[in-house]
């Protein structure tokens, strides 16, 4: 597939929560690299994670493997000869000047860009960092049925959604979607259904796909070895991994729901 936005502004997506440890930096990596990799859009990654700039660094780890591994310098080698295109960009960032950036990054790129992924940091704590929440087009939440999660990321979403509300029309986002993540089959099925009733009352809307709870979702470049890998800003997730994590699902759905 080649560039659908050539002529038009790219889409500013991120993926966010008010929880750490719930997976947004993780998302948005796999997002990123299935919509670059896989399914053939231009994406660039804005990592306004700071100080962490997890995303930023473990491209940085990863082309250091990738020099010192054999197994992974020759799958880079085979994978970008086919893809005919290079890795997605990563640029580091300030959470306050992450918009600024990303536009002075996209001027000065020949290269048009379907997908702007922002990795926004957790804690909404200033006018700037609001502002840029505001700026994107779309934000995708991963939540769990842990209390202390929901305790966080049910307040953003009622206030985002409230905002959105008042501002009809006249604000850049267009939506907040929520997803389950860590899904595990000890949940009952009356705590997903109290709470999908409560967030569907708000008249935010669940995405279909649940993301299962899965060690492969931690899952890098090893050292020295040749293993599978399924988290990774250079390579999508290898065929026996994607099978049964529903990444390929949720992304499918986060195409629909953005009209891509």
């Amino acid at each position: 597939m080649n560039s659908t936005h050539s002529n038009k502004q790219p889409l500013y997506i991120s993926i966010c929560t008010q929880k750490g440890g719930a997976g947004k930096s993780v998302f948005t990596t796999l997002v990123a690299g299935y919509l670059h990799y896989v399914k053939g859009y231009d994406v660039a990654v804005i990592d306004c994670d700071y100080p962490q700039w997890s995303i930023y660094k473990m491209r940085g780890r990863e082309a250091e493997q990738i020099g010192r591994n054999p197994f992974y310098g020759n799958k880079a080698e085979v994978f970008f000869s086919k893809l005919g295109k290079p890795t997605y960009p990563i640029v580091p960032a300030q959470p306050e000047t992450g918009l600024h950036q990303a536009i002075e990054f996209l001027s000065a790129e020949e290269q048009k860009y379907d997908i702007v992924l922002f990795d926004l940091p957790g804690t909404v704590n200033n006018e700037s960092v609001v502002q840029t929440y505001f700026a994107m087009d779309y934000l995708f939440v991963p939540i769990t049925t842990s209390r202390i999660n929901m305790e966080s990321t049910l307040p953003f979403m009622i206030s985002t959604n409230e905002m959105l509300t008042v501002n009809q029309g006249n604000t850049k986002l267009k939506g907040i979607y929520p997803f389950w993540n860590m899904v595990t089959g000890r949940e009952k099925q009356e705590l997903f259904d109290y709470y999908e009733n409560a967030i569907l009352s708000l008249g935010i809307t669940i995405l279909q796909t649940k993301i299962p709870k899965s060690v492969r979702y931690d899952r890098e470049q090893s050292i020295e070895g040749n293993d599978y890998l399924f988290l990774s800003t250079i390579f999508p997730p290898d065929r026996p991994l994607l099978k049964g994590s529903n990444l390929d699902l949720l992304v499918e759905e986060i195409i629909q729901t953005i009209e891509l």
